[in-house]
């Protein structure tokens, strides 16, 4: 069913709590830009990260979307996000201290950051101040179908779900159907300008007079880092001198961009004049062919060979069983199928060797490990490659090194070892392993039973192949967080729209004509800097910004084109999950870092 386009000037609002609808006043919206008519609030439990102190709770916000012209399920015309807060706070979120509000990377929904938004809470909290976490779950996440993980949840037993999205079990006279590109032509509609839009229309819903914004503020994990930028150099009145609703004083405390970083405009066009103009309307002929394609079939990445969400699919299933099971011996080779759709995946990200591209062996079906172990093998930065990483722990069975993509102990080379080489050790290449036995049941030490550190350490190549100073995320918090059973919100988003993507791309490049013209508060840039003076980096100017990167992730090499800002803050020993999951308890005894740079960041000055 097709919902209008939701842009009345006047709207009443109303707030629904356990199903009872409460009447609020009616406001007037002093501008012409939608804001949503129904809040529907569900408590979030089961968490034992929210301690005794934090409240969470599912939020729902009917907000048809003004850019959808195609048919759509009706679950797509509502956002939502998690709110997390103090129990001893004030119960609106516009009477808080201040107001975060955070964008999910690409392929991940609010469940992401469910270790991160209680932490920064609390330590907040710890220093006399009330503060909200709201972790976004972007629109598209409306196509997913959880009957399968709430069935396998209630009943304790992950096989319930694996028989559900795998072998086609019913439940509830409900069959799994694997939805197709063609089925989800929709979300090709689903681009940059609705991402931001959704976003303002929660922060507006938040903190709905804007004196109140200069304690909102936005941030993101990876490509929510690269989101925020536009975010504030959006002009979301369409008129430059209505300050109230440009994207800068909408998150007007500042940024807070995590292993990623803010640019508006990096090759700064902006200063050029008729040039940028030219150059907009140019590669918007490339971005309206782009914007055709995935309106007719190439809008999500579900293709015959690798399709994300039966990806997905696999990665909930690993972390169901190690939350519920987590020392019984894995039998994921026995419940998801070895097909096209997650098979060339498997090898590309878990290969022990260049051959196993080609012959499949050596992939985590292949070992005897337990439901944890094998969590391990997927997302542990010893295991796993390119950035689905984090400090997890490690193999509590003999293991043997990996020569795929980099070949371990290449810092031991001479000469060219402790220089060039240590480039891909920096990026988390050349320390990754696998069991030693095929026939062993291996199972999982947490990231605080792995040795200590010491002077020759995984990186000099000599000492364990790992350390206490590498492994800061503690996997049972990690499983039970990526678990899609208890909570109504995903750890991913299994439909991530392309057109998000390609759109900011264009809009931070060439292609800024029609909606994306929106980008209007550009600064900095290259060009900019050679004509006219202004800074190198595109970051936004005027408003603070904490940019907090992982001191493993391969995102730190943008320092070497000069993106990244002077006083971004480095977290040794973080990969790329680890500044979003990192144990509120870390291994040297000092409080997580990125959840206190944060809270810091936003009590300043209130």
């Amino acid at each position: 069913m097709i919902r209008p386009a939701f842009a009345a000037v006047i709207c009443c609002t109303a707030t629904v709590l356990a199903g009872t609808a409460l009447p609020l006043a009616a406001h007037a919206d002093p501008v012409r830009l939608g804001v949503p008519d129904r809040e529907v609030v569900t408590p979030i439990t089961g968490d034992p990260g929210l301690g005794d102190d934090v409240e969470a709770t599912y939020v729902r916000l009917h907000y048809p979307s003004p850019y959808s012209t195609m048919a759509h399920p009706e679950a797509c015309d509502w956002i939502s996000y998690v709110r997390y807060r103090s129990k001893q706070g004030p119960g609106e979120s516009a009477d808080a201290d201040a107001v975060l509000t955070v964008q999910p990377g690409t392929y991940s929904g609010a469940g992401n950051l469910d270790i991160q938004g209680p932490q920064v809470v609390r330590k907040a909290a710890e220093k006399g101040k009330h503060v909200e976490y709201i972790s976004l779950q972007r629109r598209s996440t409306c196509a997913e179908d959880r009957t399968g993980w709430e069935a396998a949840q209630r009943a304790n037993d992950y096989h319930l779900a694996a028989d559900y999205y795998f072998h086609g079990a019913q439940i509830d006279g409900r069959t799994y159907q694997y939805q197709t590109p063609e089925n989800l032509n929709y979300i090709g509609e689903y681009g940059l300008s609705l991402t931001l839009d959704d976003w303002r229309a929660v922060i507006e819903h938040l903190l709905p007079d804007p004196a109140q914004r200069t304690k909102s503020f936005c941030g993101g994990h990876s490509l929510g880092a690269f989101l925020t930028g536009p975010m504030m150099a959006w002009n979301f009145a369409g008129d430059a001198s209505n300050m109230d609703y440009a994207g800068f004083n909408l998150c007007g405390g500042g940024i807070i961009p995590e292993d990623g970083f803010a640019m508006t405009d990096p090759a700064g066009f902006s200063g050029t004049g008729v040039v940028d103009q030219v150059l907009s309307a140019a590669g918007g002929v490339v971005k309206n062919a782009v914007n055709s394609l995935l309106q007719n079939g190439l809008g999500v990445a579900q293709l015959p060979v690798i399709s994300a969400s039966e990806v997905m699919n696999t990665y909930y299933l690993a972390a169901m069983a190690a939350d519920q099971r987590p020392d019984d011996e894995s039998d994921m080779r026995n419940l998801v199928p070895r097909d096209l759709k997650t098979e060339p995946w498997m090898r590309l990200f878990y290969g022990k060797d260049y051959l196993d591209l080609f012959t499949g062996a050596n992939l985590p079906d292949d070992f005897r490990v337990t439901n944890t172990a094998r969590l391990g093998m997927y997302f542990d930065q010893n295991s796993a490659e390119y950035v689905l990483q984090a400090g997890l722990g490690f193999y509590d069975c003999p293991v043997e090194g990996k020569t795929y993509p980099i070949p371990n102990g290449l810092a031991s080379v001479p000469i060219l070892g402790p220089t060039l080489f240590v480039i891909p050790l920096r990026v988390g290449y050349g320390q990754n392993y696998v069991p030693a036995d095929h026939s062993r049941l291996c199972g999982w030490k947490n990231y605080d039973q792995v040795p200590p550190s010491s002077i020759d350490g995984p990186v000099l190549g000599h000492g364990p192949a790992t350390d206490q100073d590498h492994e800061v995320t503690d996997i049972r918090q990690f499983a039970h967080a990526m678990n899609p059973g208890w909570q109504p919100v995903g750890y991913f988003e299994e439909y991530t729209p392309l057109r998000l993507v390609t759109d900011t791309v264009f809009a931070l490049g060439v292609g800024r004509d029609g909606d994306l013209g929106k980008l209007t508060y550009r600064s900095g840039g290259i060009l900019n800097f050679l004509l006219h003076g202004d800074r190198w980096q595109s970051t936004p100017a005027g408003k603070r910004n904490l940019t907090l990167l992982s001191g493993d992730s391969p995102v730190q090499n943008a320092g070497l084109a000069g993106l990244l800002p002077y006083n971004a803050k480095y977290i040794p020993g973080y990969r790329h999950y680890d500044v979003v999951t990192a144990a509120e308890k870390q291994n040297n005894g000092m409080p997580e870092p990125a959840s206190s740079y944060i809270a810091d960041f936003m009590i300043q000055g209130t």
